[in-house]
């Protein structure tokens, strides 16, 4: 029994370096099979999550975390479902203990937009960008909370969302999405623009109020169609004149100005009806030569609103020289150019390269710009809408890319045209330049930072163009 006893004990000595590799490499509590079993259940988590940014790997029990991130929170969203994937966890329970994000920001998308559409059976579709899933849980449940029907999520995380109270302006568009008939609420960046059909004039008057007011940093458009007073629709070679004047001058006035303007046939449906407030004419003169020069579209006066509207397609100069006009004109009534944009490009992580042309593109399109603005005034020649257009596309070829800043001295007269430069821009449907009056010496700090650098022949006015940050 005692050379037995020496024989056990020995082979027991001699098996415990094995039973210690395979309690370390083998067995299912094992270092690297407790690493592989983590990482699978955090993988699965976030994939169950919908986030499909993030990629997880494990250092012993501790999770990290890596990827382009939409936002912050998206991070903490992520982080948590990773932490709680394999239970309580722990360095006991043999969970994962603590979670480290590597993480770098995604590339904003630009534009950013998200919309809320109301179909057919009171149907509500929410779509586009949204900073993070809570973000995207919390519109779900303001729109299930307000629909009458069915609520279709086609929403998906992004980064880029603008500054400002986002998520506010994007509840407030579920609920004016919702009082149309149907059409839709959308932010593309941070304008809000409500179009569709609303039947009751009194709805669509308060719609449209409440739009305009909305707070800055974001803009109201209201495009809501109703039963128009007058109007005029072109199509094809064809401008035809339709709804009530007050008079037989104005019946008039209105057809002739419409075949001086325009090339084609000119058909006059207008009937004449006596009405206690007439003075809305003035704009439909103020408007109807810019919108003649549509390539399709219609113009509306809307006597519940108190406001012309004008869609179809139309040149970028068209729509300055349109808009110049209606504000010259001054009346009661407001206006809304509602005419889209050609789509300026979207930029993800994949596009984040640098078009080489652009930067002196841009600056020689601005200069020419420049050139167009009549003398004395912060308004444009009619003589300068080729170099207008010139600008809009390669803005909106650029945008993706470049950011512009103006810097102009303090002269009244040259802030008041590089605001109207900014405007222009902005309207045909790219980032905003950021405008400071802040005369030539600090402009000239920020030199060593451009792409490029252009000064217009006016020496007040001068253009930064470079890269935006993060690109």
């Amino acid at each position: 029994m005692r050379l037995l006893d020496y024989l056990t004990g020995l082979v027991s000595l001699l098996a415990l370096p094995f039973i210690a590799w395979w309690g370390v490499n083998q067995s299912p509590q094992s270092a690297a099979a407790l690493e592989a079993r983590l990482q699978s259940k955090a993988a699965q988590a976030l994939q169950l999550a919908g986030i499909d940014w993030a990629i997880v790997s494990m250092d012993g029990q501790t999770a990290i975390l890596t990827g382009a991130a939409p936002s912050e929170d998206a991070v903490d969203e992520a982080a948590a479902l990773v932490l709680r994937s394999s239970g309580p966890g722990g360095v006991f329970l043999g969970g994962v203990s603590q979670v480290e994000t590597r993480v770098t920001a995604a590339a904003p998308v630009r534009p950013y937009v998200w919309s809320a559409e109301k179909r057919a059976a009171g149907r509500l579709v929410l779509s586009g960008h949204v900073p993070s899933r809570a973000a995207r849980a919390a519109l779900l449940q303001e729109a299930r909370a307000l629909a009458k029907g069915p609520v279709v999520d086609e929403m998906a995380l992004a980064a880029g969302a603008p500054g400002g109270n986002w998520q506010a302006m994007a509840r407030f568009a579920i609920g004016q999405a919702l009082e149309l008939d149907t059409g839709s609420a959308a932010l593309t960046d941070t304008t809000l623009t409500v179009r569709g059909e609303v039947a009751d004039d009194d709805l669509r008057a308060r719609l449209a109020r409440s739009t305009r007011a909305v707070a800055a940093p974001f803009r109201g458009v209201a495009l809501i169609r109703g039963a128009a007073l007058w109007s005029a629709t072109r199509t094809g070679n064809s401008l035809v004149l339709s709804g009530r004047v007050a008079s037989e001058a104005d019946r008039r006035a209105l057809a002739t100005l419409a075949r001086r303007s325009f090339g084609g046939d000119v058909i006059d449906e207008m009937t004449v009806e006596p009405m206690p407030e007439p003075d809305w004419v003035g704009g439909a003169v103020a408007g109807l030569a810019q919108f003649a020069a549509f390539g399709s579209g219609r113009m509306t006066y809307d006597a519940a609103t108190g406001g012309f509207m004008f869609e179809g397609e139309a040149p970028a100069s068209t729509l300055e020289f349109l808009n110049e006009d209606m504000t010259r004109a001054k009346g009661d009534w407001h206006f809304v150019i509602g005419v889209a944009s050609p789509a300026a490009p979207e930029v993800t992580a994949a596009s984040a390269g640098v078009p080489a042309p652009c930067a002196g593109e841009l600056d020689a399109a601005l200069e020419s710009a420049v050139a167009g603005f009549a003398p004395g005034r912060a308004a444009f020649r009619r003589d300068s809408a080729p170099a207008l257009d010139a600008l809009a596309l390669t803005a909106q070829r650029c945008d993706a890319a470049m950011e512009i800043e103006v810097t102009v001295g303090s002269d009244a007269l040259d802030e008041a045209r590089a605001a109207v430069i900014a405007d222009f821009l902005e309207r045909v449907g790219v980032q905003r330049p950021r405008v400071a009056a802040i005369g030539y010496g600090p402009a000239a700090s920020v030199e060593s930072m451009d792409t490029e650098r252009g000064r217009v022949s006016d020496p007040q006015i001068e253009f930064t163009v470079r890269e935006r940050s993060g690109q």
